[in-house]
């Protein structure tokens, strides 16, 4: 029978390796409290007019927060992210609906009224 022949492994290299891995998960974390910080900017603060006919908006780069304000004369309906979201909201007359998602998720929001009916309502984003 032939001896079994042990295998010694570097200490420096497995040094080495986890060096590494700790340098690529500091990395991610890294990214991961970027992307918690809010640039600061606000947009848009307009006025728009909302019908039976379902209006998406989305924003240039998605939002930490969402105010919706509605300053017309009947109910508004919203969904806020549709691609994960199929609930909608009902915005009563100078209610304001907010939501904050504490990071950038906002993608777009869909908004529309019952039919005949006409309803005007600000937007006011933060990325």
């Amino acid at each position: 029978m032939a001896k079994e022949e042990k295998k010694i492994v570097n200490p420096a290299a497995m040094q080495v390796a986890l060096l590494d891995e700790i340098a690529e998960r500091l990395c991610k974390l890294e990214e991961l409290a970027k992307a918690e910080v809010p640039e600061g900017i606000v947009e848009p603060i307009e006025k728009y007019t909302i019908t039976e006919t379902r209006k998406s908006f989305r924003p240039l780069k998605p939002w930490f927060s969402i105010s919706i304000i509605n300053d017309g004369q009947v109910n508004v309906f919203c969904i806020v992210n549709t691609e994960k979201s199929f609930n909608e909201h009902s915005i009563h007359l100078g209610e304001t609906y907010t939501i904050d998602m504490r990071r950038a998720k906002v993608t777009d929001v869909l908004m529309w009224c019952n039919h005949g009916e006409t309803a005007s309502v600000r937007i006011v984003g933060v990325r």
